[in-house]
């Protein structure tokens, strides 16, 4: 008979490299167990059913693949793979159609471009029940046009470094909002604790460092003990010998309890859903 190996939950799944600030990337390493909880949180946030058809359109590459493919597999939905080819817009509301897809995830750089030309191909989407949005601030501006022609397409703006796997946040958008749109609660068993330079946790309101702790955290950089010492640090508000990942994200909580992102601590920017450092740059520059 097959012998199956035997899998803990600290043994490594998967590694993500990203972008690092002195110009070497680093090697996230995800474990199988932070994966799993992952996994099942974000089935229970999609709300996905076997009845699902989930367009995956992220490079095996990126780490939301994994998000829009094992949450609708584990849940028996079915799957289907975009092409290697980029599609414009026209042809992604095509695929849509033709594939009777109930849920898919954008880049909010993406997204933009489908709700320029709604005019076209909104009803080409109109069997979405979902879409997920992450990787990058999701502009509030187009919402109104976005629920205009779509109303009964929420959004589900999701929120996460690699390190603390995937998307440990999220919030959903059903109508037009004013000023920025939040980024929400955490994901799973996650903690989000928002703190000052000192470690120390602000009030509401106040912006800060987002730390996020609990099980879904990746088990440090591949072969880089000081980054991993740096980044990953003893959870202020958990139990003994639990972690916290320091984001380098600057939010507030607000008065509702969800995360409001406000931008870096740091010079690192998301170009189309891609962390970029530019000491990386400057790096192969010099």
């Amino acid at each position: 008979g097959v012998e199956w190996a035997s899998v803990g939950s600290d043994d490594p799944a998967y590694v993500i490299f990203t972008s690092g600030s002195t110009g070497r990337p680093k090697g996230v390493v995800v474990g199988h167990g932070a994966l799993a909880a992952h996994v099942a949180a974000a089935r229970e946030c999609f709300a996905i059913t076997p009845g699902d058809r989930v367009l995956s359109l992220a490079s095996l590459s990126f780490d939301a693949s994994l998000e829009q493919i094992l949450p609708a597999l584990t849940t028996g939905a079915t799957v289907v793979l975009r092409p290697d080819e980029i599609w414009s817009v026209e042809d992604l509301a095509a695929r849509v159609r033709e594939h009777r897809i109930t849920v898919t995830e954008l880049t909010p750089s993406y997204w933009e471009e489908v709700v320029a030309r709604l005019d076209t191909v909104a009803p080409d989407l109109a069997g979405l029940r979902l879409l997920v949005t992450g990787g990058e601030a999701l502009p509030a501006t187009p919402l109104g046009r976005w629920f205009d022609h779509l109303p009964g397409v929420p959004i589900v703006n999701t929120y996460g470094p690699t390190e603390a796997v995937i998307s440990a946040t999220a919030h959903r958008v059903t109508a037009p909002v004013p000023g920025r749109v939040p980024i929400g609660r955490p994901l799973g068993s996650r903690r989000a604790l928002v703190v000052d330079r000192r470690g120390r946790p602000v009030p509401v309101g106040v912006p800060g460092e987002l730390l996020i702790g609990g099980p879904e955290l990746a088990l440090g950089y591949l072969g880089r003990p000081e980054p991993t010492a740096e980044r990953f640090v003893p959870d202020p508000s958990g139990e003994p010998g639990a972690r916290a990942y320091r984001t380098g994200d600057l939010v507030r909580r607000l008065p509702s309890g969800d995360l409001e992102f406000l931008g870096r601590t740091d010079d690192q920017v998301k170009i189309r859903g891609f962390r970029v450092e530019p000491g990386e740059i400057e790096a192969v520059l010099a």
